[in-house]
């Protein structure tokens, strides 16, 4: 089982100059020490880190917590959804990921706790934390999951990518259906139009044909960097 680590140590401002964090670059470096530490405890057979700061940023303290953690930099756009440019980093790395084997993937500066278990289901495509998920607003926890291999993994994340997208565009009136029309005549990009990746990728997971096991708790915990408050959360 390989794990897969979506980090960004050193983010900046948007755009717009909004503070997209209050975690220092500090306590973002000892947080994601202390994340890979334990994935390296928990004998992954490799640790794949795919980073988007837009600095450039030494990974060498990391990488030298053992032989088997890659890294991989990438600079990108940065999406005032946050989800998006995960999708983007992982469909980045997707393919170079080994064949046939279960992959583990986590957010980084999140740990595995003492009830994290790498047991999955070899019939099941994918083990998450769902919150409501058989509800129409219902999502998953994107911090943690398990996928059963590459190829559903790029399948899921490209349909992802595509819902994120196109949900805001479903036709639900005679509103949307004038505004459907008008893009015929006008099409246009709307970087901040779109939804969120827990709630495109439950909607996936529910309308396609994939085999889910819905689980209480994934065993991970850290610390939320939201823009207002710091908090910690248990998954």
């Amino acid at each position: 089982m390989i794990a897969v680590v979506t980090s960004c140590i050193y983010p900046v401002a948007t755009i717009d100059n909004e503070k997209r964090s209050h975690v220092s670059l500090s306590e973002r470096e000892q947080q994601t020490i202390q994340s890979i530490a334990e994935l390296v405890k928990k004998g992954f057979s490799k640790i794949i880190i795919v980073d988007n700061a837009a600095v450039a940023y030494d990974f060498s303290t990391i990488k030298a917590l053992a032989p088997h953690i890659e890294v991989v930099q990438l600079k990108q756009y940065q999406f005032q959804n946050k989800g998006i440019n995960e999708l983007l980093m992982l469909l980045a790395i997707v393919d170079e990921l080994p064949e046939n084997e279960v992959i583990f993937k986590l957010s980084a500066r999140y740990c595995p706790n003492e009830h994290f278990s790498k047991k999955f289901d070899p019939n099941c495509d994918f083990k998450v934390k769902g919150y409501d998920f058989d509800q129409k607003r219902g999502t998953i926890s994107t911090r943690a999951y398990f996928v059963k291999n590459k190829a559903v993994y790029k399948d899921f994340l490209l349909k992802t990518l595509n819902e994120v997208f196109l949900y805001p565009q479903r036709i639900v009136g005679l509103r949307s259906l004038a505004n459907l029309f008008s893009s015929i005549f006008k099409p246009s990009f709307a970087p901040r139009f779109n939804t969120s990746i827990e709630f495109a990728a439950a909607r996936v997971l529910k309308h396609e044909k994939y085999s889910i096991k819905l689980v209480d708790s994934i065993g991970i915990e850290g610390i939320v960097a939201g823009s207002d408050l710091n908090s910690q959360i248990i998954e």
